[in-house]
């Protein structure tokens, strides 16, 4: 029955995927047997478009099992004051402004003599534990194009599944100046998002938010 439970909430996460970048010629994604088996021993899984890398073009999605709440982890993933220590080559991430559930979120990236500054519209909807983020074209841009979504799954045992699906594009300006290596990294960086959820989460700075869920 868990079992059942568990690949049915894949089955939702890859038409959340295949709707979101059918823009950039994206399909569906079909997890193996010993994919399947690692997302249920705590693994993260990485799975990137075929045309990432490609044209200053990176996408893909990552799936992790975190032991931990869906109220902890939705309350991490909108935690924009530690995106900064959370996720690789990312300096400062503010929130500029909120109204209802959409909020304006401006991002400052760097890699190593680069830096990228942009903004983007995220929308947040708890009842479906999704949050949407698309960069705003009509604020300054230093890449090109960035949407995505996270969408979490609760599971038995309060766990719960990590879903991450991004898609961006950088100028082939920008891209010139990264090496083969940087480039992959930027790539893993993206994708393994997830993973860097779960990280955080295990660290003593992780604690807070379960001790916010246990006082609501």
């Amino acid at each position: 029955m868990k079992t059942r439970k568990f690949e049915k909430m894949i089955g939702i996460s890859f038409i959340f995927f295949a709707f979101l970048l059918t823009s950039v010629n994206a399909a569906a994604v079909n997890f193996t047997d010993a994919e399947k088996e690692s997302l249920k021993s705590g693994k993260t899984i990485k799975k990137r478009l075929e045309s990432s890398g490609k044209k200053g073009f990176f996408g893909g999605s990552g799936y992790t099992l975190i032991d931990a709440p869906i109220d902890v982890v939705w309350q991490v993933i909108q935690d924009y004051d530690a995106y900064d220590n959370m996720f690789a080559a990312t300096d400062t991430v503010q929130q500029i402004a909120k109204k209802g559930n959409t909020s304006l979120v401006h991002y400052k990236m760097g890699y190593k003599m680069i830096n990228l500054e942009y903004y983007v519209e995220v929308k947040s909807d708890k009842a479906s534990y999704t949050m949407t983020f698309a960069m705003v074209d009509n604020k300054p841009h230093d890449i090109d194009m960035a949407r995505g979504y996270w969408k979490l799954f609760p599971q038995p045992g309060n766990r719960t599944l990590v879903a991450y699906v991004v898609s961006a594009r950088v100028p082939m300006g920008i891209v010139n100046l990264l090496n083969e290596d940087l480039n992959k990294m930027v790539e893993r960086n993206l994708i393994g998002a997830p993973n860097d959820v779960k990280k955080w989460l295990a660290k003593p700075a992780g604690k807070k938010y379960f001790t916010r869920t246990a006082r609501k």
